[in-house]
């Protein structure tokens, strides 16, 4: 009796740590499993009843660049144009002939003299841009975030705006704000990686307001 007394507050004590281990590695692995988890802020707005007809043409406009990256709105554009082709219902104006038909828009605007560097890169009137592509819609918009974010860790931040413009009224028939901040300790992101979630929820968000054909 007298061993058995003396072993069980060992044991006991052994239960105890032991269940302490196994709570800080809870812990630890639950700190872990956030930090591998980016952090997305997503807001997207559609009109009730506005559905693009099925075989409808849509323009996407060069995004505006308000980042320090040289090529962000181009990256951004280029990113949308290759979702939306996934997009059933949809006829795209093709890429080249959009930033042809645009420089051409501009230049006219600008006139004979020569026009200051803040006019050239000036946005679009988007459903301007529209009628002088043919389309019956454009989606246009920005990028606000491009880059990385030096905190604690060095980190991936991308965040767009966009909307989609019907060209016979102006009207805004949908619009999409998304931002990502890249994940993991471990496993490194890139910010061309988190661009294409960025955009693939963006145009998830715009499916139910294009009419699928019949």
């Amino acid at each position: 009796m007298g061993m058995r007394d003396a072993m069980e507050p060992t044991a006991m004590g052994m239960t105890a740590k032991g269940i302490r281990t196994c709570g800080v590695l809870l812990l630890a692995g639950l700190l872990l499993a956030g930090c591998s988890v980016g952090r997305i802020n997503s807001r997207d707005f559609a009109q009730p009843g506005a559905a693009l007809p099925a075989g409808a043409t849509v323009a996407v406009l060069p995004f505006e660049n308000l980042t320090n990256h040289p090529n962000a709105g181009q990256i951004a554009a280029d990113l949308v144009s290759t979702e939306l082709y996934g997009v059933g219902g949809v006829r795209m104006v093709e890429a080249g002939r959009v930033r042809n038909r645009l420089s051409e828009m501009k230049s006219a605007d600008a006139g004979p003299a020569a026009a200051s560097a803040s006019q050239a890169d000036a946005p679009l009137d988007a459903q301007a841009a529209g009628r002088a592509l043919a389309a019956d819609a454009v989606l246009a918009g920005s990028v606000s975030e491009y880059g990385y974010q030096h905190g604690l860790r060095e980190e991936p931040v991308v965040g767009l705006n966009a909307r989609l413009v019907r060209v016979s009224d102006g009207a805004v028939l949908w619009t999409s704000s998304q931002s990502e901040a890249g994940r993991g300790y471990f496993s490194r992101d890139s910010v061309n990686n988190v661009a294409q979630r960025v955009v693939t929820r963006m145009i998830d968000s715009l499916r139910p307001v294009v009419a699928t054909a019949p």
